[in-house]
């Protein structure tokens, strides 16, 4: 007999975040339970299943509130039937089911014994007199205990110039330091952006301060614990004796971070069960300077005081999973130094790029007149459903199963076919070029502001492996593979009397797999000071270190980056072009040459289904649900996961140390030297042509000591007047 299962946990969450927050007499949070208890009491009394069984598998990283639901729902429903319901042969759907149910919701729903849905109690107090606005800051300044918070927002007004740039001006700030009162102030006559700024800066420096993506209030000030600054990064625990800002979106990314999409919204209904109407909702896209005083202050004032009391919540939670120090020491600075890069922005030449997007235009023509010749016809070579129909039905080419929306013209489709005929690698750099174009020949253009600088924006907070990435535009996605792609890089300048000092990491991601797993022949390789794919390639194809040739190197590498990312037999006969036979004898021959690092994935693997999740040298934390899917290449992927989580996340925290180090040694050093870009694995200096010796020595140095490893650290430093050159 078909048995019904369902995730109660699921059902939890899905209520819990779709209906107001409430609580029994006691002052438990009930929602979740009273939604999930609803769900499956119209499931039971639809009368569409004889047998239910209700599984607990948690496949999202709750918080207190939301995992206090989860057991007290399992208690609850394990007293049916002898805990008949949580067994996978489950219990019969009866009447006497469907009662349960209905009393068990009786006794949680809002409309008996429960107390009243959390609402905002603050009062909202608006002023800009002087006066009273001194008196406020001084108030605050008394504040002083170590587990309490000063909350305060920003308001910043974003309006676009050309679409692409966007001019941010913080026209208002909000302050919270008591649980009844929060106040507005509008920055007008004598209260400007510079006095605010210069008392927040003195609260900083006796008061934890709490916001909201600190980053957007580096424009007011730099707190006291970052001006006063001159070392790099350190391990102690200086935040639970000294004040200290607190940004609650760092600290609720850094708990949960496959959510990369938290607002201020969030925060308060997540760790305060409180409902905030979004800005959007509230004030659409106008300019916030048009925006009704009393609806503005109303929402700033309650942002600062979800701020203050959410922070320490926050903060306690990451002191259990053990990432109070990742988020101190590493993400806080950090945000300030990549406020520092946004704001210093790089150099754009914009005839350069008409000259480049030019020349790309010239090929690609090229490129269509040769595709339209071995088609025979004219078409719209950027329509899939036309390519489809051209390269299979016209062509005759292999095609993969026809679906309703036509054929599959992906780039990897197309990759297997690049030996069929010769049209495919011509529409496969026809595509690779017209991106080029559109994105960065075209693209980059609407981003150069009036300082003939583009300021991209640095993300903290969007990746679940720790990894920065860049936005408006990205700039870590400029083209490296091809050199037509490289050349965009000759665009980039450093202004005049500068040069760009470039270094990256060697082999980062191999390096820190070595020191993990412990491999005694990976770490012997990195110490001899070995081509590390030439020497795998020997041990995997059984040939002297001196005789292997560039084609086993290559494949020796892809075998090698491949491991890294828990790469299957089939993915790596993908990238190599060859059977998944042919791939498998690769890796088994691998694995017999480093079997530490087989090891190693097995071992990441059980820890990650045992804890849920992986871990990174500094302790990050990524949840990993996927591992305890039902779907098997969902699981499939949630193995891939944990072998490289660890990896990749420790490679972001690497370089994070890094950029603290050298941007705060160019500070003590006191050279006009400025950081300005990060790319994965690589920095870039606008450096003063004087220091350039200083600067190379001083980047070089920091990226290779920031972390201690059982297999020396690597980085390479290059100086150019482009970007380009310096690469």
């Amino acid at each position: 007999m078909d048995i019904l299962t369902i995730n109660v946990c699921n059902l939890i969450r899905d209520a819990f975040n779709s209906m107001p927050v409430f609580t029994d007499a006691d002052g438990n949070p009930v929602s979740g339970i009273y939604g999930a208890f609803f769900k499956l009491k119209t499931i039971t009394a639809s009368g569409e299943h004889k047998k239910i069984s209700l599984s607990f598998d948690k496949d999202f990283n709750a918080t207190e509130a939301l995992s206090g639901q989860i057991d007290r729902a399992k208690e609850i429903l394990s007293s049916f039937s002898e805990g008949g319901l949580l067994e996978t042969e489950g219990v019969d759907v009866s009447d006497a089911l469907t009662d349960f149910l209905v009393k068990e919701i009786a006794l949680v729903s809002p409309l008996g014994k429960a107390a009243a849905v959390p609402v905002f109690e603050v009062k909202t107090n608006v002023t800009s007199d002087l006066t009273e606005v001194e008196q406020l800051f001084a108030k605050a300044a008394l504040v002083k205990n170590t587990d309490d918070y000063v909350g305060f927002y920003p308001v910043v007004d974003t309006t676009d110039v050309n679409g692409s740039i966007k001019k941010k001006d913080i026209i208002g700030i909000s302050l919270c330091f008591e649980d009844e009162n929060s106040f507005y102030i509008p920055f007008q006559g004598f209260i400007t952006d510079d006095y605010i700024g210069g008392k927040l800066y003195e609260l900083s420096k006796c008061c934890n301060l709490a916001t909201f993506d600190i980053k957007s209030s580096y424009n007011l000030f730099v707190p006291a614990e970052i001006d006063l600054r001159d070392y790099g990064y350190t391990e102690d625990d200086l935040y639970k004796k000294e004040a200290r800002c607190f940004d609650t979106l760092i600290g609720a990314y850094l708990v949960n971070p496959n959510k990369n999409d938290y607002m201020i919204e969030d925060i308060a209904k997540e760790y305060l069960g409180l409902s905030m109407e979004k800005r959007a909702d509230l004030f659409g896209k106008e300019s916030l300077t048009e925006a009704d005083i009393k609806a503005l202050s109303s929402y700033a004032s309650r942002a600062a005081f979800v701020c203050r009391k959410a922070a320490g919540l926050i903060r306690k939670n990451l002191s259990k999973s053990g990432m109070e120090g990742l988020f101190y020491n590493i993400e806080m600075p950090l945000s300030f130094i990549l406020y520092s890069m946004e704001k210093e922005g790089i150099i754009a030449k914009r005839e350069q790029l008409q000259i480049y997007g030019d020349e790309l235009k010239v090929r690609i023509d090229e490129l269509e007149k040769k595709i339209y010749e071995a088609a025979g016809t004219e078409f719209n070579i950027n329509s899939p459903k036309q390519l489809g129909e051209i390269l299979f039905e016209k062509l005759g080419l292999p095609a993969e199963k026809k679906t309703k929306s036509g054929y599959s013209t992906a780039a990897d489709v197309l990759e297997k076919l690049a030996g069929e005929h010769k049209i495919v690698a011509d529409i496969l750099e026809y595509r690779g070029l017209a991106k080029l174009k559109s994105t960065y020949a075209d693209g980059l253009s609407a981003y150069i502001e009036e300082d003939n600088r583009i300021h991209t924006s640095f993300n903290q907070t969007i990746t679940a492996t720790g990894r920065i990435s860049s936005t408006e535009p990205n700039l870590q996605n400029i083209p490296m593979r091809t050199e037509l792609g490289r050349l965009i890089r000759k665009v980039f300048v450093p202004k005049e009397g500068y040069v760009f000092a470039d270094a990256d990491y060697s082999q980062i991601e191999l390096r820190i797999l070595a020191h993990m797993s412990g491999d005694e022949g990976l770490i012997k390789a990195y110490h001899s000071g070995e081509d590390i794919h030439a020497s795998t390639a020997s041990k995997v194809f059984h040939v002297p270190f001196d005789e292997v040739t560039d084609q086993q190197r290559r494949s020796a590498k892809a075998v090698n980056f491949g491991i890294v990312y828990g790469i299957s037999a089939f993915g790596l006969s993908r990238d190599l072009s060859i059977s998944s036979k042919e791939a498998k004898e690769y890796m088994d021959k691998y694995f017999e040459a480093y079997p530490g690092v087989k090891e190693y994935q097995e071992r990441v693997v059980k820890e990650a289904k045992e804890s849920g999740g992986s871990v990174t040298l500094f302790g990050r934390k990524r949840p990993i649900p996927e591992l305890k899917a039902s779907n098997f290449n969902l699981r499939q992927f949630g193995e891939r996961v944990a072998m490289n989580a660890p990896i990749q996340g420790t490679a972001a925290d690497i370089m994070k140390i890094a950029m603290i180090n050298v941007f705060f040694r160019l500070k003590k050093e006191q050279l006009r030297s400025r950081l300005i870009l990060q790319i994965h694995d690589e920095l870039v200096i606008e450096t003063a042509a004087e220091e350039t010796e200083a600067v190379k020595e001083l980047l070089t140095k920091e990226m290779e000591s920031a972390v201690t490893l059982v297999v020396p650290m690597e980085a390479t430093c290059h100086t150019g007047n482009d970007w380009y050159e310096a690469k």
